[in-house]
């Protein structure tokens, strides 16, 4: 049903071709003996039905070598005659005609064997929906356009000097669509390489998000803050991309300081009771507190823990930071923060502002 269709489609196509090369080729072109080609060039070149129709009585009416008279009209000959040129004709045409039928159909098949082997390998690649389409489109006019060419080259179509104009237009075209291209080509890279896939929980350049599409212009992400973002393919390749989700699971880190003074193995302890009954924490491997560095004012600890499910990676650790100040002031552990202390030299002002508050007085003269 398909095959008819693109029949339908293709062959009136196929058929105006030759109409308008054959019309091209009966304007007056002077040839000079030089560039005049000779006559096994001439019988080399296929002649096309067109041609062949042209010579005949109705052809050279059609084509203007000779005009229709009374006596022409009036002569039952003239009728037979040229009926009969026709009819030659088009028996002629008819082997061209299924000759280029049968081309067309066996490119048909080859493209359906080769999509149908594309399409089998990216849908067990789990790869997007729009990407399997427009490769699909791409196949079909890479195939079938090869197949017309055939096609008209057997139907006598000078289809070189077509494609030489097609191609300046393409070039045109590559010059003024630079940008598109390279997201193209970009997007045929992420196809090949596969860093992520729809789905996938994935970082770029600090935008966390769910890959939502992967396009051969763009890739859209999901983030946390409900909002759409759109990288072009050429920024997905140029910049670090983190995935999430390759992993099955994923360590998360919250950190937590205590004072200098304060048990650490204490500190653990209270750390390690909060994500025990947590059925979101992987049990293997066991969450941890480790010591991650001495501040200034702090001993910095991690708590460290692992994920299956990245979504709430990120939401986790604001959960964690309250519960760890909530537990730790229970404990009586404290959580320091900058202090400031000022000292200040003994003068005799110092002195008087000092007998004075030890007084009781409210005011106080200083000389």
């Amino acid at each position: 049903m398909r095959f008819r269709t693109l029949i339908a489609r293709a062959l009136p196509a196929l058929l105006l071709l030759q109409f308008v090369s054959a019309a091209i080729a009966q304007l007056p072109v002077e040839l000079t003996p030089a560039t005049q080609p000779t006559t096994q060039q001439a019988s080399a070149q296929p002649v096309s039905a067109i041609d062949q129709f042209s010579s005949t009585g109705f052809g050279r009416i059609m084509t203007g070598k000779q005009s229709l008279t009374v006596q022409d009209i009036l002569n039952p000959n003239f009728w037979v005659d040229n009926i009969k040129d026709l009819i030659q004709t088009i028996a002629l045409f008819i082997p061209r005609l299924l000759g280029t039928l049968l081309f067309l159909f066996v490119f048909w098949l080859i493209y359906r064997g080769i999509r149908r082997m594309a399409m089998g390998s990216m849908k067990k690649g789990e790869v997007d929906s729009s990407i399997r389409e427009m490769l699909g489109t791409l196949i079909k006019w890479c195939v079938m356009g090869f197949g017309i060419v055939i096609a008209c080259n057997q139907l006598g179509i000078p289809i070189v000097a077509m494609l030489t104009g097609v191609s300046i237009i393409g070039l045109a075209v590559g010059f003024a669509a630079q940008e598109t291209l390279s997201n193209f080509i970009a997007g045929i890279v992420i196809f090949l390489d596969k860093p992520f896939k729809v789905g996938d929980w994935i970082d770029i350049e600090g935008t966390f998000g769910q890959v939502r599409r992967v396009s051969f212009r763009s890739t859209r992400m999901l983030t946390l803050d409900g909002q759409v973002v759109v990288f072009p393919n050429t920024q997905v390749l140029a910049k670090q991309v983190a995935n999430h989700s390759t992993n099955p699971i994923t360590r998360v880190h919250v950190a937590v300081g205590i004072a200098y003074k304060e048990s650490i193995d204490a500190a653990r302890k209270v750390l390690l009771t909060l994500v025990e009954k947590d059925e979101r924490v992987e049990k293997n491997p066991p969450p941890e507190v480790v010591v991650d560095s001495l501040g200034d004012s702090s001993v910095n600890l991690h708590l460290r823990f692992w994920l299956a499910d990245e979504e709430v990676e990120k939401t986790i650790v604001f959960e964690y930071n309250e519960k760890a100040k909530l537990a730790l002031d229970e404990a009586k552990i404290e959580i320091p923060f900058p202090h400031l202390q000022m000292f200040v030299e003994k003068s005799e002002g110092v002195e008087t502002l000092a007998r004075a508050m030890g007084n009781g007085s409210t005011a106080t003269k200083v000389a």
